[in-house]
């Protein structure tokens, strides 16, 4: 079930394993051709575009926090990364 965004519990940081799990995805994503959201600059290496996109808060995804108790909170990138 899913929390609503006005009584997420958790804190609106993103973890070192989010971030990992987050850069891993969007460069594969990348590497697949999927349209690049920031300026590439020359830049071939998907890994390396993922993290400006991060840098830039620019990365489509929701990250989902599962609860112990079954619930979920949804989070959006741009969020945890203020």
């Amino acid at each position: 079930k899913k929390i609503p965004n006005d009584q997420r519990a958790t804190t609106p940081f993103m973890t070192k394993y989010e971030k990992a799990r987050i850069l891993g995805t969007r460069a594969l994503q990348i590497s697949m051709n999927a349209p690049v959201l920031v300026d590439l600059e020359g830049e071939t290496d998907p890994l390396q575009i993922a993290i400006k996109e991060l840098r830039e808060k620019k990365i489509p995804l929701i990250v989902r926090r599962y609860l112990p108790d079954g619930y979920y909170e949804d989070w959006t990138c741009e969020e945890l990364l203020q």
